[in-house]
């Protein structure tokens, strides 16, 4: 077959010359005020965090707090975060004993830092409540958004850590006695409050002459738990917001149940008049009044809803009629709803309610989902407590080189129930093996299983590979288990 040879109908454009964009990267550009993008200045932000609360009102969200199984869904949530104890870890991992003298002084260093922030966390169980009792209180921000507190130092007289600046209390404040005051750039400028005898007048919008305001705190004063949150908003989003269109659902049918088995519950009783006195007239028993037969015989009915005992005059035909429905379909719609809900705040419905259909690999699969939300809100505490408690502290009472170096971490435990099982029978299979060498030992103990560190030279004396005589001696020493906050 003979083809036409295509013909070039349109030009090659010109090639244009492109010059290259030059930007310091050193400095802000873009602004990140919607409504204010253009003015350099401060402005504060509203006390309603999302959509939900703007139309429902700003405490939304703790109304849903109180539903059986999205509340409970919160509290099994902050029960497995707290579950382990808080670590403070030095910003240096501790050398070995053969390591050069410069790392073991440099460790020394940290490790008074460590203990120093360890000492104000224990103390504040005395001066304050301790500080379980405040994370929990503070985790409110899985369903608030944002959860702040208010830092309140003093200078300790005595103890340890007399003479230092500690922090005496770490009080959470409610949400409608302040306002997060952001700059251009949504940075952190701190938040004006309600100061008692100062000033109870809140901002919303834009803020000229922060540092004139009396009732103006600075961030530093502050510690604040963010969850979520878009374009570095410390407002946050509520973990709740997804759940609402269920939730509401459930509201909704709740009292229509609750209707359902009050009047169907022991069914729904009738009578029916003999004909020969259908329009005889009688004395109500229950008013006294002269009403017609079948007037009395209704409040008659009515006594008998209540609970009461009746007589029906001789001949009434009295029936009880039984619903055609036993309530499944009320609780299959709440059982429904409960899934959504319970599924888009820990991410997977079986964790808390029990399954109809599945496998144990489903139920290991969901266990694991539930240890990586642990996981992601441990490590949001430990970050907090790291940045904005244990930092600050260490650096006004050692210096700001010091604590640049030094400031120690918050850690917690990291390792689930599940893992462990799994680890230890795999770490234990490489021993029997002859594959475990005793200078191994630490960092299985402390990457791995999440035990005490042992000493690498435990074990038979002069054998590369772990013995049946290694174990924990009195003689080693403890170290807090790998936390999940680094």
């Amino acid at each position: 077959m003979k083809t036409t040879p295509v013909k070039q109908t349109t030009g090659v454009p010109p090639e244009r010359e492109l010059v290259p964009l030059g930007t310091d990267i050193v400095g802000s550009y873009i602004g990140s005020s919607v409504e204010y993008g253009f003015i350099q200045t401060d402005r504060a932000l509203p006390q309603t965090i999302d959509d939900a609360e703007r139309d429902f009102g700003p405490d939304i969200y703790e109304r849903m707090a109180n539903d059986a199984v999205l509340g409970g869904a919160e509290a099994y949530l902050k029960v497995l975060t707290l579950s382990v104890d808080l670590h403070v870890t030095p910003s240096i991992e501790e050398p070995r004993p053969h390591a050069p003298a410069a790392m073991h002084v440099e460790y020394a260093k940290a490790k008074v830092a460590s203990d120093f922030c360890k000492s104000f966390i224990d103390r504040l169980g005395t001066t304050d409540r301790p500080i379980r009792k405040i994370l929990w209180d503070m985790l409110d921000a899985l369903h608030k958004g944002h959860r702040l507190a208010e830092v309140d130092a003093e200078v300790a007289m005595d103890g340890a850590l007399k003479g230092k600046l500690v922090p005496k209390s770490i009080r959470p404040k409610p949400r409608h006695n302040y306002a997060f005051v952001l700059d251009e750039y949504n940075g952190f400028r701190g938040v004006i409050a309600v100061v008692p005898g100062v000033s109870i007048a809140l901002r919303n919008g834009i803020v000229y002459g922060l540092d004139e305001i009396p009732n103006a705190i600075a961030p530093g004063k502050l510690l604040v738990l963010t969850m979520g949150g878009k374009d570095g908003d410390p407002r946050g989003q509520s973990w709740f917001r997804r759940a609402y269109d269920p939730w509401y659902r459930k509201q909704i049918v709740k009292p229509e149940s609750v209707k359902t088995a009050v009047q169907f519950g022991g069914g729904m009783i009738t009578a029916i008049a003999p004909e020969d006195i259908n329009q005889v007239n009688v004395q109500d028993p229950i008013t006294g009044k002269t009403v017609h037969i079948q007037t009395a015989i209704q409040s008659i009915l009515q006594q008998l809803s209540n609970g009461g005992t009746a007589t029906f005059p001789g001949g009434t035909k009295v029936e009880v009629h039984r619903p055609d429905s036993d309530g499944q379909y009320f609780e299959e719609f709440f059982d429904r709803c409960d899934r959504e809900m319970v599924t888009t705040f820990l991410l997977s419905g079986r964790a808390m309610l029990e399954a109809r259909h599945g496998s144990k690999a489903d139920t290991g699969a969901s266990q694991d989902v539930v240890d990586d939300l642990v996981q992601f809100v441990r490590r949001e505490i430990c970050d907090m407590l790291t940045l904005r408690l244990f930092r600050p502290f260490v650096e006004m009472n050692f210096g700001v080189e010091f604590a640049e170096k030094y400031s120690p971490v918050a850690t917690m435990l990291k390792m689930s129930r599940p893992d462990f099982a799994v680890n230890a029978t795999a770490v234990a299979a490489l021993v029997t093996a002859g594959y475990i060498d005793q200078s191994q030992l630490p960092d299985i103990d402390r990457e791995i299983l999440g035990l005490p560190e042992r000493a690498a030279a435990a074990g038979a004396a002069g054998s590369g590979v772990l013995g049946s005589g290694s174990g924990v001696g009195p003689e080693n020493k403890m170290k807090p288990a790998t936390a999940g906050g680094r």
